[in-house]
């Protein structure tokens, strides 16, 4: 038997970071090697009703990694975690914090916030996830899976000098997107280049899988709507000021597209709040639209696979639509912009100002079907050969 410990952000309610864990122990499970699987957030949870997995804490995931006659193998999940700081990490979980990280550039003058956030935690690596097997007894191998660094700056590296040895004894290192790798390689990295992996989420989740979990508000929505609608959904952070703008290309969807619209947040974790957002934009908006509270992953994943078009800034709203070969617009957030640039359709692979989504969705919407289904095919036959690369890692011991 080989244990697996995966870790990452699973703790707090945001699609993308709720995907990794299922889309890795569904792939990983199709192998028929003799893997048990543990997954490890900051602190211990339940996400089980909302289609989560439970997870351990920080403290067990140490206990687990420290135990030389019981050696495990790590992977770290994905995201943005190649340069997360601890303060960044506990700011979706605790509110008071939160609000303390809003000021992190002011209060890093006077305390380091990572490192004062580290104590609290009792975190023993100075940034959360950046560590190889030589910080702990029992770890046999640690593998670094769809990570995204499209904000990785040759400053982290600057500043934190353990960062470049840390990422070259990674024993897999895959990251997401071009502009990541390029990153990298301005700092004398290599990375393999792979989808994300939760491209895979169609396979393990035919709408079959998927009816039999939504909530009945969202199966009578598509049963009426199917293919008629767009799935929009914008967080607090980036569109701040820009409610009005975003409001009027949802009109121009509805009134010049003659298309429905689909409110329904992504991420309702701290630092997220796609939820607040969408209360704002609906009350700027002039035409109807429905509202969905995302009950669970799975009522998202359905709405977005029956979608005419995804509009918003999800980076895994963008995925799931890629996955479900639906028509997409990313809105402009970095990460999101580097992976259409990298996977996306020709004519959609970039990120577009708020003011284009009217013309962007005539745009995406144009696309063949084949043309979607093509360039899903492509990501999937892309990250197996990821995975088949993981597990050869795996089975070394």
């Amino acid at each position: 038997m080989t244990k697996v410990l995966i870790i990452g952000a699973f703790d707090r309610y945001n699609y993308g970071d709720l995907l990794f864990p299922l889309v890795i122990e569904r792939q990983l499970s199709s192998y028929g090697k003799d893997f048990e699987f543990e997954y490890f957030g900051l602190v211990e949870s339940d996400l089980s009703r909302v289609g989560g997995l439970p997870t351990k804490g920080l403290q067990q995931f140490y206990k687990a990694c420290n135990n030389p006659s019981d050696p495990v193998h790590v992977i770290v999940a994905g995201g943005e975690a190649l340069g997360v700081t601890w303060n960044s990490l506990y700011a979706a979980l605790n509110p008071l914090f939160q609000r303390i990280n809003k000021s992190h550039v002011k209060v890093n003058k006077v305390l380091d916030l990572n490192a004062w956030t580290k104590k609290i935690l009792k975190g023993k690596t100075t940034l959360p996830f950046v560590f190889d097997k030589s910080d702990f007894a029992g770890v046999q191998s640690v593998a670094l899976n769809s990570l995204g660094g499209s904000g990785l700056s040759p400053a982290v590296f600057a500043k934190y000098g353990f960062l470049k040895e840390k990422l070259q004894n990674a024993d897999y290192f895959a990251v997401r997107d071009q502009l990541t790798v390029d990153n990298l390689k301005k700092n004398g990295l290599h990375a393999d280049l792979f989808p994300d992996s939760a491209i895979l989420m169609s396979e393990f989740y035919p709408l079959d899988f998927l009816k039999k979990r939504i909530t009945s508000e969202v199966a009578e929505y598509v049963e009426k709507h199917a293919g008629k609608y767009v799935f929009a959904q914008i967080n607090k952070k980036t569109t701040r000021g820009h409610e009005q703008v975003i409001a009027g290309g949802l009109d121009e969807i509805y009134q010049k597209g003659k298309t429905e619209i689909c409110l329904c947040p992504i991420g309702k974790a701290l630092d997220h709040d796609d939820h607040e957002a969408l209360q704002e934009l609906g009350s700027l908006m002039k035409s109807p639209y429905s509202y969905f509270d995302a009950d669970n992953i799975w009522d998202i994943m359905y709405l977005i696979a029956n979608a005419k078009c995804y509009v918003g800034t999800s980076l895994h709203g963008a995925i799931t639509a890629l996955s479900y070969a639906v028509p997409h617009v990313g809105l402009k957030v970095e990460k999101l912009g580097a992976y259409l640039d990298t996977w996306g359709l020709k004519g959609n692979q970039r990120s577009i100002e708020f003011s284009e989504i009217y013309s962007q969705f005539l745009i995406a919407t144009s696309a063949p079907k084949e043309a979607l289904e093509g360039s899903r095919d492509h990501q999937l036959a892309e990250i197996k050969k990821g995975f088949d690369k993981m597990v050869k890692v795996l089975e070394k011991s």
